[in-house]
C-alpha cells in the first residue's frame, strides 16, 4: 500500500513533463473566430419588442381628461424638459414675479420701448406689471411686415411699365418673368399681369412642358394628378 502511494507522485510527475514539453513543441493557434450562424443567432439587447416597449411611454398626466372634468376647455401648457429660450414663452403663462417680464422687447422689433419694471430685483412680495409699451410706433397695426429680402416696391411708374413690356416683347427667353421682377424689384403676378409674351414663345414653352412630362413615369404622374386634384377640392370647398 505504501509503495502504491509512492509510485503515484512520481507518475504524475513524470506525465505533466513530458506533457509540458509537448505544448511547447506544439506552434501556437489562434483563437477560431466565431461562425457566421453564431452571430446571426446572437441576441442583443435591442430587439424589436424591447425597442417597441421602451419607446410606448404613457401620455402626461396633464393631458388626461376625466368624465367628471368642470372646467371645460382649458389651454393645456407643458413644454418640454429642456430649457427654452425667453422669447418663446409668452407673458400669458408667466406668473406676475417672474423676471422674465422685464425682457427688452426693444431687440425683438427694433425700436425703442418703455417696461413698466421694478430697477431692483423682483421679490416675491412685489409683482411686477404688465409691459408699457408708450411708443406707437410698435403697436401690432404699425409693425413692418415680416419679409424675406428687400421689400417690394409696388409704385411702378408708367415708363417703367413701358420698359418691360419693350424687354418682353423684344426676347422673352432672356428677360423673363423672374428676371423682370428682380430687375423692376415687383413681385412676379405684377410681370405676368402687365406683360405678354409671344404666340411663338407660348407655343414654345409649351411644348417644351409637353417634353418634361413625356419623361415621367407612372408614380410621378400619379403624384402630379392627386395634388391637381387636392387642389380643385382645396378651392371648391371640399377639403
Amino acid at each position: 500500500m505504501e509503495v502504491q502511494l509512492l509510485r503515484r507522485p512520481v507518475a504524475s510527475s513524470c506525465f505533466s513533463k513530458t506533457t509540458q514539453s509537448m505544448l511547447k513543441l506544439r506552434p501556437p493557434t489562434a483563437p477560431s473566430p466565431p461562425s457566421l450562424y453564431a452571430r446571426a443567432t446572437r441576441r442583443h439587447a435591442s430587439s424589436a419588442k424591447r425597442t417597441k416597449r421602451a419607446l410606448n411611454l404613457p401620455p402626461h398626466p396633464s393631458f388626461l381628461t376625466s368624465h367628471d372634468d368642470k372646467l371645460g376647455t382649458r389651454i393645456i401648457f407643458n413644454p418640454p424638459a429642456s430649457e427654452a429660450s425667453v422669447y418663446h414663452t409668452p407673458f400669458k403663462f408667466l406668473p406676475k414675479t417672474d423676471p422674465r417680464r422685464r425682457a427688452n422687447l426693444s431687440s425683438l422689433f427694433g425700436k425703442s420701448t418703455a417696461v413698466a419694471a421694478s430697477p431692483g430685483p423682483a421679490s416675491p412680495t412685489t409683482a411686477l406689471a404688465e409691459p408699457a409699451v408708450t411708443d406707437a410706433a410698435v403697436l401690432p397695426e404699425n409693425l413692418p411686415l415680416a419679409t424675406k429680402g428687400v421689400p417690394k416696391k409696388y409704385t411702378v411708374t408708367e415708363a417703367d411699365l413701358h420698359e418691360m413690356r419693350r424687354l418682353r416683347a423684344l426676347d422673352p427667353a432672356t428677360y423673363s418673368v423672374a428676371t423682370l421682377a428682380q430687375r423692376f424689384n415687383c413681385t412676379k403676378l405684377f410681370i405676368q399681369m402687365c406683360c405678354s409674351s409671344s404666340r411663338e414663345h407660348k407655343e414654345q414653352m409649351q411644348k417644351l412642358k409637353e417634353e418634361k412630362e413625356s419623361r415621367w413615369g407612372p408614380r410621378k404622374k400619379a403624384a402630379v394628378a392627386a395634388r391637381r386634384r387636392r387642389t380643385e377640392m382645396l378651392y371648391n370647398g371640399e377639403l
